[in-house]
């Protein structure tokens, strides 16, 4: 008898875990499945087994009936979502282990007439009191599984790399763009890092909605010493089940998410907009080691493009700025007076090139 009631409470035990497991996963991390039907099945799929082990407490065979009528979908969960669990044999081994073997096990257990681990409530009002306790259990599982999604490891491209515009063909943010301060650092969960933080929104450029008291919830990789530091951040709305329906914000691949600092191209072409006529060169020199971030001033770049060459000087943020180029092949190089070629870019009309100060592959000498 003991050993039944154990077995019973551990089968229980893995439906709940396994089953927020699956809900963090899939509601409330990045996915690779974007299709809305498909992440709300795998979200629903990880309540079942969740709600199916509270009820299997006092009513296993109802509990069986809800697990093995849901238990069909289970292929098609893994096969769509196996590059969320570690591969197909992951994905097995969850999405089995939520549905397939706790319906098996609690039919097995109603018809062999094991121990109810709790008994049932004969009175109406105790029934009730059960009823309405259990959905509260039930929905504060829910909100835990998707909450702890952020402490998830996750691996979004970073950085800039250069290979996405700021602005769409109508000359809107392609993007969310906004400044925000840190206010407060998730703790640690990857290697000494936080994976998200909470921020106050300081000034929008478009896309952003306006939630309660400007704070969002920012995704990424943070430090304690990244508490009250300011942010440019890139990004977009969560895509996943829950977390969609919040102020989360994710970065975006090949984004410009960066202290601020780090961020002046970016910032200065958000406020000035799109170019009315001709293309736009814009970017940052800096001085010394690539590691660091002094703005390199009064530094003369040489733009060569078909209309001729053109000399700009940097101001006194180290950038330099060029606007009403005519489509073509322009070069840029740097260091009068040898001068020597940084970069080669094919300007169309109406765009904006920007150079991040991470990707200069060469930067002016250290300061004697």
């Amino acid at each position: 008898m003991l050993l039944q009631r154990v077995v019973s409470w551990l089968v229980a035990l893995q439906g709940i875990l396994l089953g927020m497991l699956v809900i963090a996963v899939v509601g409330g991390t990045h996915v690779g499945v974007h299709a809305p039907f498909a992440v709300f099945v795998a979200v629903a799929a990880g309540c079942v087994p969740v709600l199916a082990s509270l009820i299997a407490l006092r009513n296993p065979r109802t509990a069986a009936w809800i697990d093995l009528c849901v238990s069909p979908i289970t292929p098609f969960l893994t096969l769509l979502f196996a590059s969320d669990f570690g591969g197909v044999l992951g994905a097995v081994m969850v999405f089995s282990g939520v549905l397939v073997v706790p319906g098996f096990f609690w039919l097995l257990t109603s018809r062999r007439d094991w121990p109810q681990l709790l008994q049932p409530t004969r009175s109406l009002r105790g029934a009730s009191f059960n009823a309405v306790l259990s959905a509260g259990l039930f929905c504060v599982l829910v909100i835990v599984a998707a909450f702890s999604s952020f402490f998830l490891p996750w691996w979004p491209p970073i950085g800039d790399c250069g290979g996405r515009p700021i602005f769409t063909e109508q000359g809107v943010p392609a993007n969310i763009d906004f400044t925000a301060r840190i206010v407060f650092v998730g703790p640690r969960s990857f290697h000494g890092w936080s994976l998200w933080a909470i921020a106050r929104v300081e000034q929008r450029f478009g896309g952003l909605p306006a939630w309660p008291s400007n704070l969002i919830l920012l995704r990424g990789y943070f430090k304690p010493a990244d508490k009250d530091e300011r942010y440019f951040v890139e990004g977009r709305r969560s895509g996943a089940a829950i977390t969609r329906f919040l102020p989360v914000i994710e970065p975006v691949a090949c984004g410009r998410t960066a202290h601020l600092e780090g961020a002046t191209v970016a910032l200065r072409c958000l406020r000035d907009g799109l170019p009315r006529s001709g293309g736009r060169l814009i970017g940052m020199v800096h001085r010394g080691v690539r590691e660091s971030n002094e703005p390199a001033a009064g530094v003369k770049v040489r733009i060569t493009g078909p209309a001729g060459s053109s000399i700009s000087v940097t101001d006194a943020q180290g950038i330099y700025n060029v606007t009403g180029l005519p489509p073509g092949q322009y070069t840029i190089e740097l260091g009068a007076p040898d001068w020597h070629p940084v970069h080669t870019y094919y300007l169309p009309d109406r765009a904006i090139r920007e150079d991040s100060l991470l990707e200069w592959p060469e930067r002016l000498p250290p300061r004697n």
